[in-house]
């Protein structure tokens, strides 16, 4: 098929579905498909052998692919070739029809977050084995040089939690998505690049001030992360000068499997008979109206947005400075979060970064979806 007449069925039956940018010929040598969902860029290229190649157009596409299907690819992979498929992860019906096997890889890539997970695949075996070798070893350096920089710094999930009670600290958190903005130009998921944000986030990540910082432990048994810190690791592992590193997953689902009850009663005893105010994005997952906040003496609410906040920020620190009578500020914010809390401590008032502590909640006790599955 030669170009012009592929270029001409492709743009007359894909072009007016959703998530399709762009249909054009590129150089007189293949024909490519531009796919945009959200934080997901990538791109289709196809030639006259009808031979189709998956390109990522931003490495943050890349990296989400990547982590999802638990394996390593490269920015450009060529997955059709001959009329045969090169990864396991399509179910064709028709593999001579292009328009189809576009429609379907489409598919099936922009539909990664659902629960039936496909595994992608390296097209040469032989490739596999000598990568994950690799890949193995690498990890493990990794791992041990995290241990090793970690070391008695590092406080446990429980430890963690005591020492915010008892000394009655503020914290800001660090997840993936905060040192996605700390390290790249990618943003993250609901926060775009802001040059300015990632300059805070690494003062913050720096700072001996008091201001207990928390970021994610090891995770060794979570693919997710698994795949992060070979990649993250080394950039962010300058910027934590901290002696002592509190554990991030204080919020997540974590520290209620380990835990149960204890960290229930541990949060709660941070804010028993406080004067709390709420900090959230609009129409977010966050809830105040829950049972783990029952006992705080009353509660008062600030709304920002629930995408890039950040252009918020200095509106949301004077809302809060303002509320001379609040005891403690509990923040779920994304990056905007962990940099308002920070911000808030160094004004002397107390800000504890709380993220989807609710929403881990309900995952634990009430078998709710995980924090991510739940929709804005």
């Amino acid at each position: 098929m030669k170009l012009n007449e592929m270029h001409r069925i492709l743009q007359l039956n894909l072009l007016k579905e959703q998530f399709i940018e762009k249909v054009e010929i590129y150089r007189n040598e293949v024909v490519y498909v531009n796919i945009k969902k959200d934080d997901i860029y990538f791109a289709l290229d196809i030639n006259e052998n009808k031979e189709i190649f998956l390109v990522f157009r931003n490495d943050n596409s890349w990296e989400n692919i990547c982590q999802h299907f638990n394996c390593k690819i490269n920015h450009k992979t060529k997955i059709f070739s001959n009329n045969q498929l090169l990864v396991d992860f399509l179910a064709l019906s028709d593999k001579d029809n292009i328009v189809e096997i576009i429609r379907q890889i489409i598919n099936q890539l922009l539909e990664h977050s659902s629960n039936e997970v496909y595994l992608l695949k390296s097209i040469n075996s032989k490739l596999i084995n000598i990568n994950q070798v690799t890949s193995n070893k690498y990890l493990n350096d990794i791992y041990l040089d995290m241990a090793n920089s970690l070391k008695d710094k590092y406080l446990t999930l429980r430890d963690t939690l005591v020492m915010v009670k008892e000394q009655e600290l503020s914290i800001a958190r660090f997840g993936d998505g905060e040192i996605r903005c700390m390290v790249t130009t990618n943003g993250c998921g609901f926060q775009k690049h802001d040059w300015k944000l990632m300059q805070e986030l690494r003062e913050i990540s720096r700072e001996n001030t008091g201001l207990l910082v928390c970021y994610p432990s090891l995770l060794i048994e979570d693919k997710f992360w698994q795949n992060f810190w070979p990649i993250y690791w080394p950039k962010c592992k300058f910027y934590l000068q901290q002696n002592r590193i509190g554990d991030a997953m204080i919020t997540r689902p974590e520290a209620f499997y380990f835990y149960g009850q204890e960290m229930v009663a541990l949060w709660k005893s941070i804010w028993n008979e406080k004067k709390i105010c709420f900090i959230s994005g609009e129409n977010s997952r966050f809830t105040a109206n829950h049972p783990i906040f029952s006992n705080i003496e009353n509660a008062e609410y600030i709304l920002s947005k629930n995408k890039n906040a950040y252009q918020d920020i200095d509106q949301l620190l004077a809302k809060c400075l303002g509320k001379k009578h609040i005891d403690i500020f509990l923040i779920a914010l994304g990056p905007t979060g962990t940099v308002l809390s920070a911000r808030l401590h160094r004004q002397g008032r107390r800000a504890l970064d709380i993220g989807h502590l609710n929403n881990s909640f309900d995952t634990v006790f009430l078998n709710k979806v995980t924090p991510e599955g739940i929709p804005y």
